[in-house]
């Protein structure tokens, strides 16, 4: 079954089982200022702030559901349009995973849908080495800045990214490698540590069913993972 389609079917049948199913209920989704999703971080090399992307935030009976993405939309609609909008575009999906963790966060069937800020996201670069072996070689899909200084800090680390500004610029002994690099890099690895936001962009079935660890990071995921059965490190998401 398609992944998107297997999330569908787990809303379905929370919005049935919850008595949501013909309410009036509505999803409202907008983009976040770089400052509402992350706040006033020391450091300004994160990709939201350097706008390469935004954080989608849906609202549903207040319950905040976040979703990072490179391509966004406006949009106020019925909860039930959730499980037949069409999911064929980053667009589409950041809208349709933002409802999901806002009504997942509404049903208390998942934590952690909103973004941590300012000093938040360092702190939850500390405590990673809570979930890497001594010496693992470790995978990071997806740039992200505070991350990356504390995987190559302490471990063998390689990391792929998607922004062509990024390929090839050393951030310290790492250099940061293009996407077509992902498989070789994930043969490479013992651990891989996956952006949420590959739930966004299609590519998240590339790191499914592995024979090795992978946890997915941030918010983006957070619904999801509780439906898929994902490992996920978000220490400071709220």
């Amino acid at each position: 079954m398609d992944i998107y389609t297997t999330l569908r079917t787990a809303l379905k049948s929370a919005i049935e089982e919850h008595g949501l199913a013909g309410q009036t209920l509505s999803v409202r989704c907008k983009a976040l200022a770089a400052h509402e999703a992350i706040g006033r971080p020391k450091h300004t090399d994160y990709p939201i702030i350097k706008g390469r992307e935004v954080m989608v935030e849906a609202d549903f009976q207040g319950a905040k559901g976040q979703a990072f993405t490179d391509e966004f939309e406006q949009a106020d609609f019925p909860v039930h349009e959730l499980l037949t909008m069409p999911l064929d575009s980053n667009r589409k999906r950041a809208t349709f995973i933002s409802g999901l963790n806002a009504v997942f966060r509404f049903l208390d069937l998942c934590g952690k849908t909103v973004h941590c800020k300012d000093k938040e996201p360092e702190e939850c670069a500390a405590h990673l080495a809570d979930v890497v072996g001594a010496g693992q070689k470790v995978l990071l899909v997806g740039h992200q800045p505070r991350f990356l200084e504390a995987f190559a800090a302490q471990f063998p680390t390689r990391v792929v990214d998607m922004d062509q500004d990024n390929i090839g610029v050393a951030v310290g002994t790492v250099v940061i490698e293009a996407p077509e690099m992902t498989t070789e890099a994930m043969q490479w690895c013992d651990v891989i540590f996956a952006t949420g936001s590959t739930l966004t962009n299609g590519t998240i079935t590339t790191f499914l069913n592995q024979a090795k660890p992978v946890f997915f990071f941030g918010v983006t995921i957070s619904a999801a993972a509780k439906i898929l059965n994902l490992k996920t490190f978000c220490h400071c998401g709220h």
